[in-house]
């Protein structure tokens, strides 16, 4: 691993990447879950009180943050730069939610990235396609086309629901069933998985592009295990079985890389 300087980009970063990790594992704990919920009532609506949906939520989290700390390790002015589109997501997510205080301070920590990223404006190194930049491009693009639906929402996030009937139970509310004029946080929920895929394909490709991408493989292989065991827990729907078994594939094949010399 190459040594690593605390710029004021890096310590931005892993000041991020420490409460995005703290807030995965407070979700993905249910004995710390009613902190986290103190601090973000929102999210409990939008996890709607269950433990599965407050397990996958984390586990999206923990991919982000995850590929954010081997991101940043490698080039942290890359990774501001790169994470910019995920922070704006996360920020609209919370928004949508309600926490508006939360917007306005991720709102505030993408002003401050974008600045320490541009200024002064990183020097790029030649890019060297590694089995494991090869593996992590991979999925940095399944990734990003899972987080498209959610991001863009509307008649593209409807298709999905009819192709795959089952999301519905995720990400809709009983009051869309029922007719009641309450609020919805059907739009936060797909917001939130489309800002966190997003958000970690944004910090692998930093590390790609920064020479990371061998570490990065280590650390993502975590998280995407714990999403195949997201995906097992609904397996009743052939779509999710798949999913998981793609998960831990992948994951086996991030750790092969990883740890390949």
């Amino acid at each position: 691993m190459q040594s690593m300087e605390w710029t004021p980009a890096a310590c931005l970063l892993a000041f991020k990447a420490g409460e995005l990790t703290l807030s995965g594992l407070m979700l993905i704990f249910p004995c710390l879950t009613s902190s986290l919920y103190k601090l973000e009532p929102h999210t409990q609506k939008v996890c709607k009180s269950s433990h599965l949906l407050e397990l996958g939520h984390g586990s999206h989290i923990l991919i982000w943050s995850f590929a954010m700390v081997g991101a940043l390790v490698s080039g942290a002015q890359v990774t501001c730069i790169l994470l910019l589109p995920s922070m704006l997501a996360w920020t609209c997510y919370h928004y949508s939610a309600g926490g508006k205080p939360h917007a306005v301070l991720n709102l505030a920590f993408t002003v401050a990235l974008a600045y320490y990223g541009f200024v002064p404006f990183p020097m790029v190194q030649p890019l060297e396609w590694t089995p494991a930049a090869i593996v992590l491009t991979i999925l940095v693009l399944m990734q990003l086309m899972a987080a498209f639906p959610g991001l863009c929402g509307g008649k593209i996030m409807n298709a999905q629901y009819e192709q795959n009937p089952h999301l519905k139970d995720q990400y809709w509310d009983d009051s869309e069933d029922s007719g009641e004029k309450t609020k919805s946080y059907r739009r936060a929920r797909e917001l939130a998985l489309g800002a966190q895929l997003l958000g970690g394909a944004c910090c692998e490709a930093a590390a790609i592009i920064s020479g990371g991408a061998q570490y990065t493989c280590i650390l993502a292989a975590l998280p995407c295990t714990m999403c195949g065991y997201c995906h097992w827990l609904r397996r009743e729907h052939k779509v999710e079985k798949f999913g998981a078994f793609l998960s831990w594939f992948f994951a086996a094949v991030l750790i092969s890389v990883g740890i390949a010399h």
